[in-house]
This record gives structure tokens, sequence and C-alpha cells, in this order.
């Protein structure tokens, strides 16, 4: 995504109306309409306005913010934030104007303050996402864009940044890079509900497969002290999309690997069976409990609540694994007991 894209919808106003941050000249004339005045004149007196605005043949909805210093409470400079009115519904456009003030305060204010809503971001699209199961594929563009000027902005203060300062902007790096990955898990389960995903079949020897991703992930099982074990049972050949198989194995491979400790084993099995080609991959370790189980596909689900989301992940990989399942006309099944491992069995119609 071109950051430069994202330019084109905001400006940034000092209160002596000089611009900090300067829209493209394609939409100069949007944010110099005179039906903006009123709204500007609100946002220097510490006010919120929408205002709608035609710029040739689209709609747009302006939002005109203050901002303000967070110490004085102080204005010192006003947001304008342009949306086409047909892209997203009204909580993505909160949502997005939320990551946008936190890119701007970020630069403006210090790193903390950025910092702050960024966290604060992952609550907004928790709750949109259980409102709206079929989320939109144009989610992708309004979440990317603003995340996209955080990153920028915050390493341009990074290079300058030293002390403390260059800790808070690398955490703050560190936290776009959490909104980036789920994201991007967002973004393929908002494609897949909107049919825009496509799964390009062909055939596919999964032993092959599984054998590749077990070397790549064995480096990985060696740090976590993990034993990494194939079970595979001759050539298994299905009709699928090797992209989204791939993604499915990592999903599993890495949940296993995540969940079992020092010691434990992870084994991953292939065998034809009944006419399906029939993947296992299996833990050692501390299982799920019996009311989790029926939850485990659920978006932003996790059976251990007190993981934090660099060790329990986005909360959307089941989710991904699920519809990937769904898509190859297959079904997928976990066991588990506290205590006792997991196991999760993904049958899909094999070729004859």
């Amino acid at each position: 995504l071109d950051p430069s894209y994202a330019d084109t919808f905001m400006q940034v106003l000092q209160l002596s109306g000089n611009q900090v941050v300067m829209p493209s000249p394609t939409l100069q004339n949007l944010f110099k309409n005179p039906a903006l005045n009123p709204a500007l004149a609100r946002a220097k007196a510490g006010a919120h306005s929408e205002t709608e605005v035609m710029a040739g043949q689209q709609l747009f909805v302006v939002d005109t913010s203050a901002i303000r210093n967070p110490k004085t409470h102080k204005v010192v400079g006003v947001l304008q934030v342009a949306q086409p009115i047909s892209w997203v519904n009204d909580s993505l456009s909160r949502l997005t104007r939320q990551l946008v003030l936190a890119s701007v305060v970020g630069i403006v204010l210090g790193a903390l303050a950025s910092l702050v809503m960024a966290l604060r971001s992952l609550r907004p699209i928790s709750r949109a996402f259980q409102r709206q199961r079929e989320f939109v594929a144009d989610a992708s563009h309004e979440l990317r864009t603003p995340l996209t000027l955080i990153r920028t902005n915050v390493e341009a203060w990074l290079r300058r940044a030293s002390g403390p300062n260059k800790a808070y902007a690398r955490n703050i790096i560190d936290e776009v890079e959490q909104l980036n990955r789920i994201v991007g898990d967002l973004t393929t389960l908002a494609l897949a509900d909107a049919k825009q995903l496509p799964i390009e079949r062909q055939p596919l020897e999964l032993n092959a497969m599984v054998r590749d991703l077990m070397t790549q992930a064995e480096p990985l099982a060696q740090e976590r002290g993990v034993d990494l074990r194939p079970e595979l049972n001759g050539g298994v050949r299905v009709e699928a999309d090797p992209t989204r198989v791939r993604q499915l194995l990592l999903i599993l491979m890495d949940n296993a690997l995540r969940h079992t400790p020092s010691g434990g084993l992870v084994s991953v099995g292939v065998v034809r069976e009944n006419g399906h080609a029939r993947i296992t991959v299996t833990d050692s370790g501390e299982g799920i409990p019996a009311a989790d189980l029926p939850h485990i596909f659920e978006r932003f689900y996790r059976a251990d609540k007190a993981r934090n989301r660099e060790n329990g992940g986005s909360g959307l990989g089941l989710a991904i694994a699920k519809w990937i399942v769904d898509a190859h006309r297959g079904d997928i099944a976990v066991k588990s007991a506290e205590g006792k491992g997991t196991e999760v069995e993904v049958n899909l119609p094999a070729m004859s």
C-alpha cells in the first residue's frame, strides 16, 4: 500500500492556519470548501464536528477535530480527515479516525500518547468484528492506511531520538507490528466473508508439503525444546489451493508448538482413509478445558485468558483455519483434555 494514499484524505493545521500535513493536490479543493469554515472555527474552540462535502462526483464526510496539548489541554491545532461516505460503515469510520489520531498525536505530542492510542485501538477492532461478522473487504485499506502513517512517522522520529525516547519509539513500532498482524488476519477473514478470496485448486501432495514445513519449523522447535516428529504414511494427494493449505498447516503447527512446554512432543501425521486425506497435529501440551472447546473457532477467542497477545496470538488463527477447511469442503475437529495435550484433525477430499 502506497503510504501517500493516506495523505489525500488528511490535513493538519496549526491554529494560525498553516498546514502541517498537506493533502494531495487532487483534494486541495475539498479542504478549501467554504462549507468547512464553521467546522474549523468550532475545532479551534475545542469542539468536534462532521461535515458532508462534494468533491467532483464524490460525496465526502470530513471529520474536523481539535488537537490538544495533553498537559495544558489547550488547543494546538486542527485535524481534518476526509472519507468517501460509501466506503465503510460508521463503526469502521470511528476506528479509522482513532488510528489516524494516534498517528498525529504520536508525532506531535510524543511516544507515550501514541502508544496509548495504539493500545486502545484494539478494543474497537474486537467490538466492531463481533457486531459485524461479514466484514467489508475495503476494511483492509481503512485500517492499513493509518497504521502505515504511524509506522512511517515513528520510524522517522526514531532516527532522531535518543535516550528514553528511543525506547518509547521502539515500543510503538512493536505495537504497530502487532496491529499489522491482526489487520492481516482480519483482512483474510474480511475477504473470505465477502467471497473475494479465491481458492485456486490444483493437485497437491500433502506429505511433501508437510516435510517441507517441518524442516522449516525445526529450528523453532529446537529453540523451545520440543520434539517435532512426522508421521507420514505413503503419498496422499488432494486437489487444493497450495497457499491456503500451507497457511492451514502453519497455523496448526504454530499453535501446537506454542502450547507445548520444553521436553514435549508435537507430531504431524498424514494418512489416506475412506477417500479422505486425514491430517493430524498432536501435541503433549497443557490441553484445552472442556468448557472452551465449543468456542475455539470463534474469532478473538482464547481458551487461556491469562495469555498476552505476544504469547497467545491474535485469537484469529483457528477461525482462519476453519475457513480454509470449509472452503475445501472438508471438516476440522479438536480433541483435548487438560493436562493431556491436544489433537487437531483435518479431513479433506482425497484424489483417486
